[in-house]
């Protein structure tokens, strides 16, 4: 004899404190179920109970599902599956007596306050960010993209999370074929569970780089929506404030969330100086390696000199100083980053201030290899989601031109270059628009023209409209 729904739920949960089951009489004899944790009681009550409580002639189970018109979310689950996933997310469950099943959305509304986020802070512009609510950040995207042609599929992944999980598009702008790769590529994710949207980040990484990141991430809802129109596929997963965004470019990285509310000439000028942050930070500890063991006649005498007499007391090689010196640098981010923030200012000044200067003081490292060391620190936070990454490239290519001099570092670059530009993921590669050269994205790539004048989305970005307008 085939087994009951209502009886393989029960053999489940039966005994659990949580478990709520409640019999009731509408004319006909119905079993209502629910999840004490994940269940709003005052959904509960005035959405399932207080409607059946004023029904005594019912002859069906369909009659039932009419009188919880009250209920915006009242649905037949097709099978067991779905019967346990809408369970276990909060629906109350209604059986009667032949074992059919309505379920009605009474899941909780706890979670935080939708707030500015603390890593996309704005002068100007939205405040909103995500949060980790699957509902509520739909709510966001939706507000902003008042059109049908937004789509969601609405999938789950993991196997005792259950993890929702959205992928968001406009249709007539991204390209089928990218959407239909993003969803075959969810749905092949075999693991246990998944709690944040780093997990799913992994497996949609095409490439499985090792150093930097293929999938963008944001927690703006207006970041994401511009990204959409360009597009892109949003990710949205449940219990993450972080929204995922395919495909990705390299010079995302190099984009500020407030650049699209500022003068386009400031905007630029400010992207410039990033990727001049960037550069130093990563070369600066190298170059000057290097230039003191390998090219120190290529260095100014006076500043040479300097150079000379802060450090011929060290008891340590030029190399070996500077590694220490990084080492020590990234050793402090470390703790900042674990420690409380009111500690973790304390930390940063007597880090960077009297452990400096003590060093310094007691002749264990020169003052030119700290002062480069926390310029080349400071650099990385313009790029603050490739902070470690580029933190290891750093030593890398410091050790590099510490033993080969100037053409170590040279080479070392090239070879990066020529990684990067090896890389592809979803037909788009990684340094577009300037490898290859797409002259028509670079209207907002380093250099921003004004958004009035972009006409054209992104050739980089497979979509299926060019024209931003009409």
């Amino acid at each position: 004899m085939k087994e009951l729904k209502f009886d393989k739920l029960n053999a489940v949960y039966s005994g659990e404190d949580d478990f709520r089951v409640r019999n009731m009489n509408c004319g006909i004899a119905l079993k209502v179920v629910c999840l004490d944790p994940m269940c709003d009681d005052a959904k509960v009550s005035s959405f399932v109970l207080q409607p059946l409580a004023y029904v005594n002639d019912a002859k069906s189970l369909s009659e039932i599902e009419k009188r919880l018109a009250v209920g915006t979310g009242v649905r037949k689950p097709p099978n067991f599956f779905s019967i346990v996933e809408d369970f276990t997310n909060g629906y109350t469950l209604i059986f009667d007596g032949n074992d059919n099943c309505i379920s009605v959305d009474t899941r909780t509304g706890v979670g935080r306050a939708i707030a500015e986020p603390p890593t996309s802070m704005v002068m100007r512009g939205p405040r909103e960010g995500f949060i980790e609510d699957v509902k509520v950040n739909l709510t966001l995207l939706r507000k902003r993209l008042k059109t049908p042609n937004f789509k969601v599929i609405n999938l789950t992944v993991g196997k005792y999370t259950n993890t929702a999980v959205a992928v968001c598009y406009i249709e007539g702008v991204a390209q089928k074929r990218i959407v239909d790769d993003v969803v075959q590529r969810l749905e092949s994710v075999n693991v246990d569970g998944v709690l944040d949207s780093s997990y799913l980040a992994r497996y949609l990484d095409v490439s499985k780089t090792v150093l930097f990141r293929r999938v963008g991430t944001t927690e703006k809802p207006d970041i994401a929506v511009g990204k959409m129109l360009e597009g892109r596929v949003a990710i949205v997963v449940d219990g993450s404030p972080m929204v995922l965004t395919l495909p990705y470019l390299f010079v995302e990285d190099m984009q500020s969330p407030g650049d699209y509310y500022e003068n386009s000439t400031m905007t630029t000028l400010s992207r410039i100086l990033r990727f001049i942050s960037v550069i130093a930070s990563v070369l600066l500890p190298s170059l000057y390696v290097c230039l003191q063991v390998y090219n120190y006649q290529i260095i100014p005498v006076k500043f040479l000199i300097t150079i000379l007499n802060a450090s011929e007391a060290i008891p340590f090689s030029p190399l070996s100083e500077m590694i220490l010196v990084l080492i020590i640098f990234d050793i402090l981010r470390e703790a900042n980053l674990r420690m409380p923030s009111a500690v973790g200012i304390s930390l940063s000044l007597v880090g960077a201030i009297v452990l400096g200067d003590a060093a310094v003081q007691a002749g264990l490292l020169g003052a030119p290899a700290v002062m480069i060391g926390a310029l080349s620190g400071i650099g990385l936070f313009t790029f603050p989601d490739n902070t470690l990454i580029l933190s290891l490239l750093r030593l890398l290519v410091t050790f590099i031109g510490g033993i080969m001099g100037l053409f170590g570092v040279i080479l070392a670059t090239l070879t990066l270059i020529i990684y990067l530009a090896s890389m592809q993921d979803y037909k788009t590669p990684f340094l577009a628009p300037y490898a290859p050269d797409v002259p028509q994205d670079r209207q907002d790539a380093v250099a921003q023209i004004p958004v009035p004048k972009m006409k054209k989305r992104p050739r980089s970005i497979p979509n299926e409209n060019d024209e931003r307008r009409g």
